[in-house]
Order: structure tokens, then sequence, then C-alpha cells
């Protein structure tokens, strides 16, 4: 795959981009705000961790904390993704930004790193990692309540298709989430992306 480069980051792929409008509604009341701390779960090389240093967490005192493997996914070796750089780019990109002290990361499977979170803790969660319909089922369960009262989630991939079998898309995994939790959030967009803001 072609490398994009964008100034002097370096991306080989840029899924984000196309969102920025949508991410500019979801984030409007909480750009520059203080204290702010956003989850992100499935960083990649830090496109869309990029736009959110740089145009929402611009106050001193917000934070990001970016949970990955780096070790990349099948579709990405399918797409001949270099999955051995992906988390130097990662850093690359990051430190480009002059805000690397806003971003912390916790390198292991969600599953796993969730689960060792402090609940009511985050303004916004952006749930990008594994498209597996369990995995994504389990990302949401877990960081449903290290939400805080009004916080922002967004689901990416909602009608990602590229594997045929609908249980390694994320599609069916969000619609049981959002099933379940009924009463608990109210829908700000339901399309490629998902986001929902929590009562």
């Amino acid at each position: 795959m072609v490398r994009i480069e964008a100034g002097e980051f370096s991306y080989q792929a840029d899924w984000f981009s196309k969102y920025i409008p949508d991410w500019k509604k979801y984030t409007e009341s909480l750009t520059g705000m203080p204290d702010l701390k956003f989850l992100e779960v499935g960083s990649f090389e830090g496109r869309s961790t990029v736009w959110m240093l740089e145009n929402i967490l611009t106050h001193p005192s917000s934070k990001i904390l970016c949970v990955d493997t780096f070790g990349g996914s099948m579709e990405h070796e399918r797409m001949s993704i270099d999955t051995t750089t992906i988390e130097d780019t990662f850093w690359h990109n990051i430190r480009l930004t002059k805000a690397e002290e806003k971003v912390q990361v916790i390198k292991g499977t969600s599953q796993v790193v969730l689960r060792t979170l402090p609940f009511n803790t985050f303004d916004l969660a952006y749930i990008d990692g594994s498209h597996v319909a369990t995995d994504v089922l389990s990302d949401a369960v877990l960081t449903l309540p290290l939400m805080k009262h009004g916080g922002i989630m967004v689901f990416d991939d909602y009608y990602w298709d590229d594997e045929p079998d609908p249980l390694n898309r994320p599609k069916m995994a969000i619609d049981a989430f959002l099933r379940v939790n009924k009463g608990l959030y109210e829908t700000i967009k339901k399309y490629e992306q998902v986001a929902i803001k929590i009562k």
C-alpha cells in the first residue's frame, strides 16, 4: 500500500479524515475544555489520535489513553500493510504534534487493559480496535462503566463488510450493545460510525 504523507506525518492508510466533519459535531462541546480524558481503543498509526490532540485536546491538562497491541490485524495483512512499523510510526506522528506528554499508551489487548481502568473516568471513548464481533462487544461492554455521565462513545466501521462472515464484523456487536443498553444513552449519529451520549 502506498504510504500517505500529510506534511511530515506518515500514514500507510487514512481511514479517519473522511469522518472529521462528524467528529467536529461529536466534540463541539468538548473542544479546548480542561481536564478532558479520552480513551482510544485501537490507535493504529495515530491518525485519529493526532487529530484529537490538535483539535480537541488542546488544553494543557487534557489527556488521551491509547490501547493497542500494535500488532495489526487480519485485514491489515490482506491489505499488504507493514504491521512491523505500526508502533514506531504511531510515536513518530505523536511526537510531531508536540503534545506527547498528553498521550499515555497501554500496549496490550483491550479485553485485558480495559478491566484495569477506573470507572467514571472518560469524557469520550473511540472504539476502533478488532473488528471481530465478540471483541467489539467486549470492548463496548467494558468501556461503558468507564464513561462519565454525558460522555460520548464512538464506534467505527458499523457498515464495514470486507469480511464475508458477519461474526467478523462490528455491526452485530454494536447492534447488540445498543439494544441491551437502550435507555442508557441517546443516539448522536448512526451511519458508518455510531456515536452515542451516555445519560
